[in-house]
């Protein structure tokens, strides 16, 4: 076993001072609950929302099995927090990059019921771009499998993309649930402070915990469900599939078989192998599984999957119409948010999909000032609103 992201320094973030830092989790963890993170030097665009996502449902798990209110401040209190998580393990495998034992979880990694099924990874990753969910074959904007020394926190986001991110990629490769379908997408559509990376992720962390029971209410899901589906045995076989009813409100999936390797000097590269089935059923749902970042056309009865050319200002509008879209839990300002006259941002990111390529990755950052804030806050000033962008839309037109 090697690459514990409980206790080694594999992952760089630039501090507020310029300095860079090399931490682990929980390191990274306490510097961003003090807002002392600008940015991850090797996250990619689109891998931001991967990471705030896995950064904020990781946290409000812990907050929720800690039975705490607020965020821990100290590194050590969070290694032991997410060491508990995952107790059964006393050697750390859940959280550890590569595990040679393949009976044994890595890090968004899942085991297998027994050694034999080793020979069923067959396709190998040299590189960590290579293993992304950017499609790249034609090498236009983006050239594919260039990242021949890639670093260890390079292959993480990597990783931590694909598995919580992409679609269905031909027979064996299936897509996560919190999507609409095989080519659609997991968008980010919330509220967020003004400040650095740290203040949105403890605000979107916080407001997570606090609403688990919204979700619970709403959606089919289990309060002793599975949250960390990395540490379920999985061979890819037939009958396998996990109910959405089996699952925790905060659970982070992953949709491929994956494993890391390492050589003698600590170079990695990974292998794949294929399912017959996607990891959790819930092809009725059609994505609608209280993912607290996406929007739900209520018409249609599915998640949002973002058209070409992304969040444009009248598609933003239609989000935000009750009766048309179902706002995601953290959109909704909080009790607080809502009487604070600090200003906020309504922050968009997403990528647009489709059969085998990349159609373009949107982002959009709006401030939001506090009577909005408070429009946002109920139905009625969200119709409200969205009669005044229909008549500023309609002149502008």
């Amino acid at each position: 076993m090697s690459f514990n992201i409980l206790n080694a320094p594999i992952i760089r973030y630039e501090g507020v001072s310029g300095t860079r830092v090399t931490a682990s989790l929980p390191e990274v963890y306490a510097a961003l609950m003090a807002d002392a993170v600008t940015s991850f030097p090797a996250l990619r665009p689109h891998q931001r929302h991967a990471w705030h996502a896995f950064l904020v449902q990781l946290g409000a798990l812990v907050l929720h099995r800690s039975c705490i209110d607020k965020p821990f401040v100290e590194a050590a209190a969070w290694a032991h927090a997410l060491h508990r998580l995952t107790d059964r393990f006393p050697q750390d495998e859940p959280w550890c990059l590569v595990v040679d034992d393949v009976t044994r979880p890595a890090l968004l990694q899942p085991p297998t019921s027994s050694a034999s099924r080793v020979a069923d990874y067959k396709k190998a990753i040299e590189t960590p771009d290579k293993l992304d969910m950017l499609r790249t074959s034609r090498n236009h904007d983006i050239k594919s499998s260039v990242a021949t020394n890639g670093e260890v926190d390079d292959w993480l986001f990597a990783l931590l993309t694909v598995q919580t991110m992409d679609g269905f990629e031909g027979a064996g490769n299936y897509g996560i649930s919190r999507m609409n379908g095989g080519t659609g997408s997991r968008p980010a559509f919330s509220l967020a402070p003004f400040g650095g990376v740290g203040a949105h992720v403890r605000r979107d962390m916080v407001t997570l915990a606090d609403r688990r029971a919204d979700l619970l209410d709403k959606y089919p899901l289990s309060d002793t469900g599975h949250a960390l589906l990395w540490t379920i045995p999985w061979d890819g076989t037939a009958g396998e599939a996990l109910f959405p009813t089996s699952l925790d409100p905060f659970y982070i999936e992953i949709c491929r078989r994956i494993r890391l390797q390492s050589d003698a000097n600590g170079r990695l590269r990974g292998v794949r192998a294929n399912s017959k089935q996607a990891r959790i059923a819930a092809k009725e749902l059609k994505g609608r599984t209280g993912d607290p970042w996406t929007p739900v056309n209520l018409k249609e009865g599915k998640s949002l999957t973002l058209p070409a050319g992304g969040f444009t200002y009248k598609r933003i509008r239609d989000y935000l119409t009750p009766g048309d879209y179902q706002q995601p839990i953290l959109f909704t300002p909080t009790q607080d948010e809502r009487s604070s006259d600090q200003e906020m941002r309504l922050v968009t990111r997403g990528m647009v999909r489709g059969q085998g390529k990349t159609a373009g990755y949107h982002e959009r950052d709006i401030p939001i000032r506090r009577q909005l804030r408070r429009a946002f806050g109920s139905e009625a000033g969200l119709l409200t609103f969205g009669a005044i962008v229909d008549d500023r839309i309609k002149h502008v037109s």
